[in-house]
């Protein structure tokens, strides 16, 4: 195994096509892995020309040598949510819970795959393959779990090559930390890549300064990190109110596109609600935005899709129980997971529960859940489902449904002319000419309440942000904020002035790291 630990934008891909170039021209089965959709794009893009090279993250690979194919893949928008809280509320083992559903979480579903592996090497062997190389980008937002099936992966690897960067662990909330990395990384058997280690991304200003910043953390490796001369700013801004914020914010964008029409701009928030007022002014100075914070499709929407899986595929129990807690009555919620509890203390296969409850649901659908209607039927004489029409093939309505919700809801993607916002942590495998970092305030960024321990994983996330920038980078403070923001963050470090009504702010700790 070998690895290659370098910083932001030093060409660790770049490094990669090389050795390709140089060692793997003949080979006929390469797999790159990553974490992030952004990141897989851009692989995608750059080995374009090597038709022997296939790049996924590593849980649209999980899905492609998945063997439970019969259970349904919880997503993390709402539904594993929903389950989580209905088994905390009823004393239902969750496993069990999902056990009887026929469902499985992704992280379950990864730990479920490398166990398999482990135990059915010929089952890998098939769909797997023999790999001349694996890849893994970005190995620093893999959690155990994860790390322990890209180690099973390896075994069918002539060569794996790992890269990453400590420094930019920020998954700690999926229970990734850099110290998955650094101990791979000090491992005597994995061989080190060399490597320049020049920033060929960011100004030599934001190097200086973003050098500082992850310095004071511990948890780290002292890497080199080398400026290459490329010029660019970094501007420190203090603003007395949020509205006067969005106005400096939105003069400088407009200001930034006639000078550079075509310089791609993000503004990076640690909070959405800090980033709505501002989106919503962009639009009205018909600026145009990508909006990473939003999601395209909404509740009502997302029923709809849980009553045409409740109605035309097999997983109508679990998809019934998604509608009965995110509707109707509390009466309604309380005689269905009655009726739930009890089948699970009995035993009682699903068929039978679905008999127990159906007559809770509205007529016509209820009629619907025991006898599925022709779909073609159905779709006309229920235009409020007409939205999805485009999206649901006829001729193979279960497999199709599978994928409706990503369909409707696409990921929103970077667009290079436009106004990209989004979390920082969104903005991990991107880049663009200007960089707006919004939160700069003590109690937002960094935020104690988190836990002290996390400092170290605040830091990192400003670094990452930090690092998207190409020319110019913003990092914007606020004074005074309102009570109904304040009480969601770290309180204590905010002062209330009882002559204004309002909470005042300080710039945050870690631009007081870098430019002491």
């Amino acid at each position: 195994m070998k690895m290659l630990l370098a910083g932001p934008g030093t060409g660790k891909t770049t490094k990669v096509k090389t050795i390709i170039k140089e060692n793997y021209l003949d080979a006929e089965n390469i797999l790159v892995l990553s974490f992030t959709n952004a990141t897989v794009n851009d692989l995608t893009e750059s080995f374009a020309d090597h038709k022997n090279i296939s790049c996924y993250t590593l849980h649209s690979y999980a899905l492609v040598i998945n063997h439970l194919i019969h259970r349904h893949i919880l997503d993390d928008f709402h539904e594993t949510s929903i389950l989580e809280r209905y088994s905390a509320a009823h004393d239902i083992e969750f496993e069990k819970l999902c056990y009887f559903l026929n469902c499985i979480t992704f992280d379950e579903m990864i730990i479920s795959c490398q166990k398999f592996l482990v135990s059915n090497p010929e089952y890998g062997k098939e769909k797997i393959g023999n790999l001349d190389l694996l890849i893994v980008d970005e190995f620093q937002d893999f959690n155990l779990a994860e790390r322990e099936l890209i180690y099973e992966l390896s075994k069918y690897a002539k060569e794996t090559i790992i890269l990453g960067d400590d420094d930019q662990s920020i998954y700690g909330f999926k229970d990734a930390a850099p110290e998955g990395i650094i101990e791979l990384f000090n491992r005597k058997d994995v061989e080190r890549i060399s490597h320049e280690n020049k920033c060929y991304r960011c100004p030599d200003k934001v190097v200086d300064y973003s050098k500082k910043l992850i310095g004071k953390n511990s948890r780290r490796v002292d890497k080199p990190w080398f400026k290459t001369g490329r010029a660019g700013e970094i501007i420190f801004k203090q603003i007395m109110s949020q509205e006067e914020t969005n106005k400096f914010i939105v003069s400088e964008i407009k200001d930034i596109q006639k000078k550079a029409p075509h310089g791609s701009i993000l503004v990076l928030s640690p909070v959405k609600y800090y980033v709505e007022n501002l989106i919503e002014l962009l639009k009205s100075e018909s600026i145009t935005v990508v909006d990473f914070w939003t999601s395209k499709i909404d509740l009502v929407d997302i029923m709809k899709i849980w009553w045409l899986k409740a109605i035309f595929t097999e997983e109508k129990l679990l998809n019934m129980t998604f509608i009965a807690n995110t509707s109707f009555t509390a009466h309604f919620r309380k005689k269905y997971n009655q009726i739930m509890r009890e089948a699970l203390q009995s035993d009682f296969d699903e068929q039978k529960v679905i008999k127990l409850v159906v007559d809770m649901f509205p007529a016509p659908f209820n009629a619907y859940l025991l006898n599925s209607p022709d779909i073609a039927e159905f779709m006309s004489s229920h235009n409020e489902f007409a939205i999805f029409n485009d999206h649901i093939n006829y001729e193979d309505v279960t497999e199709s449904l599978k994928s409706v919700f990503k369909k409707i809801n696409p990921n929103a993607e970077f667009e290079k002319d436009s106004v990209n916002v989004m979390s920082i942590h969104k903005s991990k495998g991107l880049q663009a000419d200007y960089v707006f970092i919004t939160g700069m305030v003590d109690g937002v960024l960094p935020n104690k309440v988190k836990g002290l321990d996390t400092i170290e994983a605040q830091r990192r996330l400003l670094f990452v942000g930090m690092t998207r920038t190409l020319s110019q980078l913003y990092m914007i403070s606020q004074v005074e904020w309102e009570g109904k923001y304040v009480n969601k963050l770290d309180k204590s470090q905010f002062i209330y002035n009882y002559r204004k009504k309002q909470y005042a702010g300080k710039a945050s700790n870690f631009i007081s790291e870098m430019i002491e």
